[in-house]
C-alpha cells in the first residue's frame, strides 16, 4: 500500500491499545496474588522449581503482545504529529523523526526522550490545554511510566541467581507495577486528547 493510501492513525486507537496494555498488566498482577500460593504449594510438595507452571506463567505472555502493539501504535500516531509539526516549523521538535519510534526502546535515552518528544509535541500544538500539560502533568505521567518499567524490571532481575526455595513470581511488585501504570495512563489520555484525534 502506498504511504499516500495509509490511514491515519487517531488518538483514540493510541487510548485503545494504551488501555489494552493496562488491562493486559493487571490481568497479570491480579494472577500472580494466587499463583504466587500455587507457586510455593508446589514448591512444598517437592517439585523442582524448573518444573513448576502456574496460570501467571501462562498470562505473561500477553503483556509484550500489548506492549509491542501499543508502542508500534502510539509511535505511528506520534510520526503524524511530528511530521505535522515540523511542516509548520522545521525547529518545533528537537528529536529527529527516527526518534519517534526509537526514543522508547534504546537504552539510557529511552529515559528522557519520549518526555522531550511529548513536551515539543504538547509546545507546538499551541492549545492552552496542551501547553498546561507541560511540567507537572508530563512528569507525573512520564515517572510514572519510568517506575512501572523499573518495577517490572525489579522483577525479572531479582529471579536471577535466586537461592532454591525462591518463589519468582511477586505479587506486590506486579500490583505495584500496575498501580504506576494505572497512574501513567490516566495522564497519557490527557495527553493524547490535548494532541487531537
Amino acid at each position: 500500500m502506498p504511504k499516500s493510501a495509509a490511514k491515519p492513525m487517531s488518538g483514540r486507537q493510541v487510548i485503545a491499545s494504551s488501555a489494552s496494555l493496562l488491562a493486559a498488566v493487571w490481568i497479570v498482577a491480579l494472577t500472580s496474588i494466587p499463583s504466587a500460593q500455587s507457586y510455593r504449594d508446589q514448591l512444598a510438595a517437592g517439585t523442582a522449581g524448573n518444573q513448576i507452571t502456574t496460570a501467571y506463567d501462562a498470562m505473561t505472555v500477553i503483556i509484550p503482545i500489548t506492549m509491542i502493539g501499543s508502542w508500534i501504535t502510539t509511535s505511528r500516531w506520534l510520526k503524524q504529529l511530528h511530521v505535522k509539526a515540523t511542516e509548520v516549523n522545521p525547529t518545533a521538535i528537537r528529536l529527529k523523526l527516527p526518534w519517534v519510534f526509537w526514543s522508547w526502546i534504546v537504552p539510557v535515552v529511552s529515559l528522557w526522550f519520549p518526555k522531550n518528544l511529548i513536551e515539543d509535541l504538547l509546545k507546538s500544538e499551541g492549545s492552552d490545554e496542551a501547553k498546561s500539560l507541560i511540567g507537572k502533568d508530563t512528569l507525573t505521567w512520564w515517572l510514572t511510566w519510568v517506575g512501572f518499567a523499573l518495577v517490572n524490571n525489579i522483577g525479572i532481575v531479582s529471579a536471577f541467581d535466586a537461592p532454591d526455595g525462591f518463589v519468582p513470581i511477586r505479587p506486590e511488585l506486579e500490583l505495584a507495577g500496575a498501580c504506576l501504570l494505572t497512574g501513567a495512563y490516566l495522564v497519557w489520555i490527557r495527553i493524547i486528547k490535548a494532541l487531537g484525534d
